[in-house]
C-alpha cells in the first residue's frame, strides 16, 4: 500500500499551524484580552443605566430588576461574543463564496484532524501526571480542543456525507457559550457584578455546577471550566463519529448525485455515482464515450467540475481520450447515419460533416481543433472554453477555479 500521499498530506497539515493558522492563534490572545475588556467595560455602563433608570435595587431576595440585569448580561457577556467567535472562525475558514479554504482541501480529510489529536493526547497525559487540573493544563486543553473543533468544521465543509454548514456552526456557538459563561462566572468581579452572577445561580439551581468541583480518582478539576474545556472536543468527536456513520451508509447505498449539488471545495468520494455532469465538452468525445461516463468532460479525462476538485478531491476520474475517434466513434456515426435516433435531453453527440463539405483552414479562427464549450451551473447556458475565463459572459457569475 503506498502511503505516500497521505504522508505528504499529513505534513501539511501540520505545516498549517505555522502558517495558514496563526489566526486561530491570534484570535485566541486577542479574543481573550479584548473579552476581559468587553466584561468590565459592558458591567459598569450597565451598572451605571441601571442605577438611573431602576436606582436601587437588590439582588438578595432575588428582584424583578435584578432578573432583568441578569438577561442583559446575559446576551451582552455570553449570546454576542459567542456569534463573534463564530463569525471569526467560519469567516477565516472559508473564501468570499462560503467555500472552505483551499488549505484545508485534503483528498484525506481525515488528516486533517490528526495535530489536533495529538496535541489533546499530549495535554491530557501532562494532566494525569499532575494529578490535578491546574489552569496552565487546563489552557494547553483549551487550545488543543478549540483546534480541534476548528479543524473538525474545516472537516465537515470538505466531506460529502453529512456535510452541513449550518450545524457546524452551531457545534461552535454551542462551545463559545459554555466557555464565556465558564469566564463570567470566575472573573465578573472585573465588571462589579460578582453579587448578581453569584445570586442568579442560587436562584436557578445551578450553584454546584457553577461554583462546584469534580474529583474522580484522585484527580480534581473545577467543574464548569472543565466542562468549557472538554466540550469543543465531545461535540467534534461526536460529530467525526456521525459523519463517519453517514459516509459508510453512502458507500453502502452508491447514491446517484448530479456535481451540480457538490459545493466547491467539497470532496466527490468514489463510491458517489457521477450524475448529470455541470460542463459538458463538446466535439471532443464520441456518443459512447460520453453516455458511459457523465463526469468526463475534458480530452485528458479529468473530471472538472464547478461543484468539486475534480481529480484532486478524490472524485471518479474518467477513461483516458485515447479511444476517442477510435472503432465505437465510427460505429456511432454509422448508426446515425442509417437512422435517425432522438437522444435524450443533456446527451451529447459528434457532429460528422458530409464528405463534400469543405474543411475550414487555420485562418477560421478553429486551428483544426473542436471547439470546447462549457456549462455555467448557474444560468444554465454554455459558453467558449477558454482556460483564463474567470466569469461566465452570459450572467457574470463567478467561476470556481479552485
Amino acid at each position: 500500500m503506498d502511503t505516500r500521499d497521505t504522508r505528504r498530506e499529513l505534513g501539511r497539515s501540520v505545516r498549517l499551524l505555522a502558517d495558514e493558522e496563526r489566526w486561530l492563534f491570534l484570535g485566541l490572545l486577542a479574543g481573550a484580552g479584548g473579552y476581559l475588556i468587553w466584561l468590565a467595560g459592558t458591567g459598569v455602563a450597565v451598572s451605571q443605566v441601571a442605577d438611573l433608570v431602576v436606582g436601587a435595587y437588590a439582588v438578595d431576595p432575588w428582584s424583578t430588576e435584578a432578573a432583568g440585569l441578569a438577561v442583559t448580561f446575559a446576551v451582552l457577556w455570553v449570546l454576542v461574543p459567542s456569534a463573534v467567535a463564530v463569525r471569526y472562525v467560519v469567516g477565516n475558514l472559508t473564501n468570499l463564496r462560503g467555500n472552505v479554504e483551499q488549505c484545508y482541501r485534503f483528498d484525506r480529510p481525515l488528516v486533517a484532524l490528526v495535530p489536533p489529536l495529538v496535541l489533546l493526547g499530549v495535554a491530557v497525559a501532562v494532566g494525569a501526571a499532575r494529578g490535578a487540573a491546574t489552569w496552565d493544563v487546563l489552557a494547553l486543553l483549551a487550545v488543543a480542543n478549540t483546534l480541534l473543533l476548528v479543524r473538525t468544521v474545516a472537516y465537515g465543509y470538505r466531506v460529502y456525507s453529512f456535510s452541513t454548514p449550518r450545524l457546524l456552526q452551531a457545534l461552535v456557538f454551542a462551545s463559545a457559550v459554555v466557555a464565556t459563561t465558564a469566564i463570567v462566572s470566575r472573573v465578573a468581579s472585573l465588571g462589579g457584578q460578582t453579587a448578581l452572577v453569584e445570586a442568579a445561580a442560587a436562584r436557578y439551581g445551578v450553584s454546584d455546577v457553577v461554583f462546584g468541583e469534580v474529583a474522580r480518582a484522585g484527580f480534581t478539576a473545577p467543574l464548569l471550566p472543565l466542562a468549557a474545556v472538554a466540550t469543543p472536543a465531545a461535540l467534534a468527536l461526536a460529530y467525526v463519529w456521525i459523519q463517519l456513520f453517514a459516509s459508510l451508509v453512502v458507500r453502502i447505498r452508491r447514491p446517484d448525485v448530479p456535481r451540480s449539488a457538490i459545493r466547491a471545495g467539497q470532496r466527490y468520494p468514489q463510491v458517489v455515482q457521477p450524475g448529470t455532469s455541470d460542463r459538458l465538452a463538446m466535439g471532443t468525445a464520441s456518443e459512447a464515450e460520453s453516455g458511459s461516463d457523465p463526469g468526463s468532460g475534458s480530452p485528458g479525462g479529468e473530471a472538472q467540475t464547478a461543484g468539486s476538485d475534480g481529480a484532486s478531491s478524490g472524485g471518479s476520474t474518467a477513461d483516458t481520450a485515447s479511444n476517442a475517434g477510435g472503432p465505437a466513434t465510427d460505429a456511432s456515426e454509422s448508426a446515425d447515419a442509417d437512422e435517425e435516433s432522438v437522444e435524450p435531453a443533456g446527451q451529447t453527440r459528434v457532429f460528422s460533416p458530409p464528405e463534400d463539405a469543405e474543411v475550414p483552414g487555420a485562418d477560421a479562427g478553429s486551428g483544426g481543433t473542436a471547439v470546447k464549450n462549457e456549462f455555467c451551473p448557474i444560468c444554465g447556458e454554455t459558453y467558449a472554453a477558454e482556460p483564463d475565463r474567470t466569469n461566465c459572459p452570459n450572467c457574470n457569475a463567478v467561476l470556481d477555479r479552485d
